[in-house]
């Protein structure tokens, strides 16, 4: 049952998007965990619980890695170390969204993987380093839980949380306006205001008997997600993508365009960014979850940052092929590569181990990073 009161409302939310550096390599999310899946693994998972194997698989590659961190003595290596965590985080969070669990315990879940990612994403290596025992010790109760269907509780410890300035009161208007906004980018949904916390207003939904929760932020609708109807079946990817676009510009975030599309199980994972003059802002995403012909998650992220002075290309993508280690049909990007903004070509490669990606520079045509 939902829990209406306002006792973990508190909690900072932290965008999924902190994970937006890394976000891409979940292209390659079911062909390389379900690969080290078998491994280990007499049985391989099925469509029907393809989500849950993914999840568990990300949970303790998770683990692994954290555990690692323990290990760094500099920050180069600290550094090696924590891109490779982010990226299991990436993968758990995307796999979550696609499980059919309750959401209502989900959330407890949700709000580690947010806290870890910032962790990795935005703290300097060795600084990463001095809280592994602590990301180890809660990723390994989050692994406990996912393995063995337990239960799992978080209350925020990864990240101290410095005395915020008040933020602004939320007013009747506000809240009558956010509901508005949630029932009508919600076709068919009814919303019940639960509270607020960090410039969100939360409500309790409902639509066609399923319950759920949705986030409106600076008068958007940020975040909502749904319960599933198990007997909801596949849906095509060209439905799913279209689905998908379409919520994203009625909760408020304009036009997007896919970057990737992925099925996993039953449930259908949309990643949507902004275009800029034929380039993804690959760093900034929006995710739908699609299931049943319907989208039953959203998470909008950074998806509507926006991008200035990006580079011109000079070299078309069948010049800078040289440099991408046999990928082929790269994709022109913007990402931030150390810091910098660049526009680059990606190339998706498939090896023994899984899928890897290979960014070559479209000013010069030289490789800048592999993943």
């Amino acid at each position: 049952m939902f829990d209406r009161t306002n006792d973990k409302c508190g909690r900072r939310v932290v965008a999924a998007a902190v994970v937006c550096a890394l976000a891409i390599i979940i292209a390659g999310l079911a062909t390389g965990m379900a690969g080290a899946l078998r491994l280990r693994r007499e049985t391989p998972p099925t469509q029907d619980n393809m989500a849950q194997y993914l999840l568990e698989e990300a949970a303790y590659s998770l683990k692994n890695s954290v555990s690692a961190l323990r290990l760094c003595n500099e920050t180069d290596t600290a550094g090696d170390v924590g891109r490779t965590a982010l990226v299991h985080a990436v993968r758990a969070e995307t796999a979550l969204e696609c499980v059919n669990g309750d959401f209502a315990d989900n959330r407890e879940k949700e709000a580690f993987l947010n806290d870890i990612s910032t962790v990795l994403h935005t703290y300097e290596p060795m600084e990463a380093v001095k809280l592994s025992d602590k990301l180890y010790e809660c990723a390994t109760r989050f692994y406990n839980s996912i393995a063995s269907g337990g239960a799992f509780e978080y209350n925020g410890e990864l990240i101290e949380h410095a005395p915020d300035a008040p933020s602004a009161e939320i007013t009747e208007a506000d809240i009558t306006s956010g509901k508005e906004l949630v029932t009508t980018a919600l076709v068919g949904s009814t919303a019940e205001y639960v509270g607020a916390f960090d410039g969100h207003i939360e409500y309790y939904i409902e639509r066609d008997g399923k319950s759920g929760y949705a986030l409106v932020c600076d008068g958007k609708v940020y975040e909502f997600s749904f319960m599933r109807d198990e007997n909801g079946g596949e849906t095509d990817e060209e439905t799913a993508k279209r689905l998908a676009l379409d919520i994203a510009e009625k909760c408020g975030y304009g036009k997007l365009a896919v970057r990737w599309c992925e099925l996993v199980g039953k449930s259908t994972a949309v990643l949507m960014c902004k275009e800029y003059d034929g380039a993804l802002a690959c760093d900034d995403y929006a995710t739908a979850v699609v299931f049943g012909g319907e989208v039953v998650s959203f998470t909008a992220g950074h998806c509507d940052a926006v991008h200035e002075n990006i580079p011109e290309p000079k070299k078309t993508e069948m010049q800078a092929r040289s440099g991408a280690a046999g990928g082929e049909n790269g994709v022109l990007v913007v990402r931030t590569v150390n810091g910098k903004e660049r526009i680059c070509y990606e190339y998706r490669v498939e090896l023994d181990d899984g899928v890897h990606f290979v960014y070559v520079c479209a000013e010069n045509g030289k490789q800048i990073q592999v993943n």
